[in-house]
C-alpha cells in the first residue's frame, strides 16, 4: 500500500450503538433476561441471554458505535467519544485505548465506522472530516489512506441511514475499498438530496494504485422509491440505504420498491435477486408515527441530539405531534424505513433487521431475518439486551448490555439450523 503514510506514535430511546450528536452535526451530514431456545424446522429461532458469552469489558467503553473482529481473534470497539478505540486481545483482555479528537496530524476528527472486512488483517476506520481511512489496530504506528478528492469530493461520503447517527458504511472487496459517493446537493431541496443519498454511487478505490472506478450507481439500478409516495405530513422520507459486501466478490443492496435484495458483481453486473417476505409495516397510526419521529422533534426543540425533554414536556410535545399529523395509515407508513440494518457474513448469509415501532425511534428490536443466497429466510430473535454488530458463519459478535445498560463486547453462537 504505497499511498499509506506512516509515522511513529499510539469503538428513539437512546441505545448502545446509536449515540446522538448535535443538531449542527445533523445539518452538516444532511448537507455535506432470557429463556430457553425455541426452534422449529423452519420457524423462528429464539436465542436466550444465557447463551451470550461476554468477551471483554473496560471502563473506557461508553456508547459503542461499531466493532471489528480481526483474523487473530482480537476485537476493536469504536466509542462515541474519547478514547475512540478500545482493543481487546484474543482472550478478551484490554490491549489498550487510544484515539483523541483534534486537528493534529495524528488525531481523529469524526471517525464514522470501521471498514467492514478490514485491510490486511487490520482494523481501519473511515474519518468523515479527514476524508481518509485510518488504521487503528497498531496504536504506535499512524497510517492513513487519503481518499482521492477529485473523484470523491470531501463531504460526499454520507451515511444514508439514521440521520441522527454519524455512521458511514464502507467495505473492502478484494483489494478495493467500496465507498458510497453522493453527487446531489442541498440546492435541489432536502427531499431530493435525501433521495440522492439513497441513490449513491458505490465507488471502488484500489488500495495499491489509488485509482477509483464506479462499480454500480444505485440511483440507476434501483427502482425510484419515491414512486407513489405522498408527502401528506410534510418533511422528507426516512428511508435507509442498506448495502453490504457478501462473500468475496458480490454486493447486495436492499430495493424498497421490489422488496428484494439485489445483487451485483465487482464489475457491476447484476446477479439473481433474492425476494423477501411481505414488507412491514404497511400501516402506521398517528401515535406510532409520532413515537417514531419523536427523537427528531426532541432534538429540534432542545437544540441538541443528546438532549432530552422532561417527562411532562415529552408528553405534551408527543400529544401535539399526534394532533398535528396528517395522512392515512398507509401514507404514514410510506415515510418510514422497513429495515434499519443490513449485514453479511463471510459465507454470504445476509442479515436484515426490521424496524420495531414498539420501541420508538428508528431502531430495530431483537428480531432479525437471516436470508441465504438460495432465498431461504429464517426469523431469528436475539436476546433483548444483545445488539448484533458483526455476523460470522457460526457466531455473531455484538454488545451485551447489563441491567444498568453498561456495555460489554460479547458473542453468541448460532444454533445448527443457522450455523454453516
Amino acid at each position: 500500500m504505497e499511498r499509506v503514510g506512516r509515522s511513529p506514535r499510539r469503538d428513539g430511546s437512546t441505545r448502545v450503538g446509536r449515540p446522538r450528536r448535535s443538531v449542527l452535526w445533523i445539518g452538516l451530514i444532511m448537507m455535506g433476561c432470557g429463556g430457553d431456545r425455541v426452534t422449529s424446522e423452519d420457524g423462528p429461532v429464539h436465542l436466550s441471554a444465557s447463551e451470550v458469552h461476554v468477551f471483554g469489558a473496560s471502563d473506557a467503553v461508553g456508547l459503542i458505535r461499531d466493532l471489528d473482529v480481526l483474523p487473530d481473534g482480537s476485537v476493536w470497539a469504536l466509542n462515541s467519544g474519547e478514547p475512540f478505540f478500545v482493543g481487546f486481545d484474543s482472550g478478551g483482555e484490554v490491549m489498550g485505548t487510544h484515539g483523541g479528537s483534534g486537528g493534529g496530524p495524528e488525531e481523529f476528527r469524526m471517525p464514522a465506522a470501521f471498514v467492514t472486512g478490514g485491510v490486511d488483517g487490520e482494523a481501519w476506520v473511515f474519518d468523515f472530516l479527514r476524508h481518509a481511512v485510518i488504521r487503528v489496530s497498531r496504536p504506535g504506528e499512524w497510517a492513513q489512506l487519503p481518499i482521492p478528492r477529485e473523484a470523491i469530493p470531501p463531504g460526499s461520503l454520507l451515511g444514508g441511514m439514521d440521520i441522527m447517527s454519524p455512521t458511514v458504511r464502507t467495505a473492502r472487496m478484494g483489494n478495493e475499498l467500496l465507498l458510497p459517493r453522493t453527487t446531489g446537493s442541498m440546492a435541489s431541496g432536502l427531499t431530493s438530496f435525501r433521495l440522492a443519498i439513497l441513490g449513491a454511487d458505490l465507488m471502488a478505490l484500489d488500495l495499491e494504485s489509488g485509482s477509483v472506478r464506479v462499480v454500480v450507481s444505485l440511483g440507476e439500478v434501483l427502482d425510484d422509491p419515491s414512486q407513489g409516495f405522498v408527502p401528506t405530513d410534510g418533511g422528507f422520507p426516512l428511508w435507509y440505504r442498506l448495502w453490504a459486501v457478501c462473500g468475496e466478490d458480490r454486493i447486495r443492496v436492499y430495493d424498497r420498491v421490489r422488496n428484494q435484495l439485489r445483487g451485483f458483481s465487482r464489475d457491476g453486473e447484476e446477479l439473481t435477486p433474492v425476494s423477501l417476505p411481505a414488507a412491514y409495516p404497511t400501516e402506521v397510526s398517528p401515535r406510532e408515527f409520532a413515537q417514531v419521529v419523536f427523537p427528531l422533534r426532541q432534538a429540534e426543540i432542545t437544540g441538541g441530539v443528546g438532549s432530552r425533554l422532561g417527562a411532562e414536556d415529552s408528553a405534551r410535545v408527543l400529544n401535539e405531534m399526534i394532533q398535528g399529523i396528517r395522512g392515512q395509515p398507509r401514507e404514514l407508513a410510506a415515510y418510514l424505513p422497513r429495515y434499519v440494518d443490513f449485514r453479511c457474513a463471510e459465507d454470504g448469509a445476509m442479515w436484515l433487521q426490521p424496524v420495531d415501532l414498539s420501541i420508538g425511534g428508528l431502531d430495530g428490536g431483537a428480531k432479525w431475518m437471516r436470508i441465504m443466497p438460495d432465498g431461504d429466510v429464517r426469523e431469528v430473535h436475539f436476546p433483548e439486551r444483545f445488539d448484533p454488530m458483526r455476523f460470522m458463519s457460526g457466531r455473531v459478535w455484538g454488545i451485551q448490555r447489563d441491567e444498568w445498560d453498561v456495555p460489554s463486547v460479547a458473542w453468541i453462537a448460532l444454533p445448527p439450523p443457522l450455523a454453516m
